[in-house]
């Protein structure tokens, strides 16, 4: 069958040691050796569980490009059909043989950074990278490790440093068929909206909170308490959005529109886009059967490395690693 292209998102993480002080950053190190270490010793040594899922980290030796590949064993049982007379048959392995969809981790020449491609709907995300480098002791100076997502420079402090939310919008749309993600929440807003998406799953949702501007019923205080308790919800809601981006494909759009700090008498309005201010890149790859599950491992690593490149100023920026 002929080769098809597919769309695949690259995304961009700092590795961060989440007990440290919030803008606090570890010296950058040599991953890329330390991976190789760890995926030279036999399987079960690399081999992490995560809940039901199992995860085994390894290298190709003959790839230089700085590398993981992080596979997660398959949960379905794969048919072959046959194009001469249409018949489906089980996929037959061998018993120590398993069928898995793997993520290509590269590693990044500076500020702890890595670009990430899954190879498949079902492969391995940043929570499971997260896991798999801490329960290797990938860092053993590091008791809890962190993959931070790399937004753009100016970006990351915006939500620190607003005074009042004015408002909150959120898109939530369904997710593929095959890939069923459960939201995990950590504020009621989050917990909200999960729920609505688990007992709506062909549902796409939208919320909008908003302290209106001209109302009879609303005094300037009341209107000022409205203010601090949107600010309030969605700066823990915002940690919600992260993982939700990072670790499921429903978040069509997620934004605010802030009162910022203003050196003058009058703040200023400005919006914080969690989706867009973060850096990611895409790239259009070949994949060889209908699932998407198969990407050469060259092609992949071709793709982290051009688009790490083409993206490297602004990345040096977001982590205080410039030229």
């Amino acid at each position: 069958m002929a080769a098809r292209n597919r769309d695949r998102i690259v995304h961009f993480y700092e590795i961060a040691d989440a007990d440290a002080p919030a803008h606090s950053r570890l010296p950058h190190r040599d991953w890329a050796q330390r991976i190789r270490a760890l995926c030279s010793q036999p399987p079960p040594q690399r081999t992490v569980r995560s809940g039901d899922d199992i995860l085994i980290g390894a290298v190709d030796s003959h790839q230089t490009a700085p590398h993981l590949l992080l596979a997660k064993g398959r949960q379905d049982v794969p048919q072959l059909i046959d194009h001469v007379d249409g018949t489906l048959s089980h996929l037959q392995l061998a018993a120590d043989k398993e069928l898995v969809d793997v993520t290509t981790v590269y590693f990044l020449p500076f500020g702890n950074v890595i670009a990430t491609m899954a190879g498949g709907i079902s492969a391995p995300r940043s929570q499971a990278i997260r896991r798999w480098l801490e329960d290797v002791r990938a860092a053993p100076d590091v008791r809890n490790l962190e993959l931070r997502p790399v937004v753009n420079a100016r970006s990351r402090e915006k939500l620190q440093h607003a005074v009042a939310i004015e408002r909150l919008n959120v898109r939530i749309a369904p997710e593929p068929y095959d890939s069923p993600t459960a939201l995990r929440a950590s504020s009621d807003l989050g917990t909200a909206l999960s729920r609505l998406h688990e007992d709506n799953p062909d549902m796409v949702i939208t919320l909008t909170l908003e302290v209106p501007k001209k109302s009879r019923t609303l005094t300037p205080r009341r209107r000022a308490r409205g203010h601090n308790r949107l600010l309030d919800s969605t700066r823990v809601f915002a940690n919600d959005v992260e993982d939700w981006l990072d670790n499921s494909d429903i978040v069509d759009a997620a934004s605010a529109r802030a009162r910022m700090e203003a050196w003058h008498s009058e703040a200023d309005d400005e919006k914080i886009d969690f989706v867009s201010e973060r850096i990611t890149a895409k790239c259009v790859v070949p994949f060889s059967s209908s699932n998407g599950h198969a990407i050469d491992l060259q092609v992949a690593l071709n793709k982290l490395e051009r688009v790490s490149h083409e993206h490297e100023r602004v990345l040096r920026a977001a982590v205080s690693a410039d030229l």
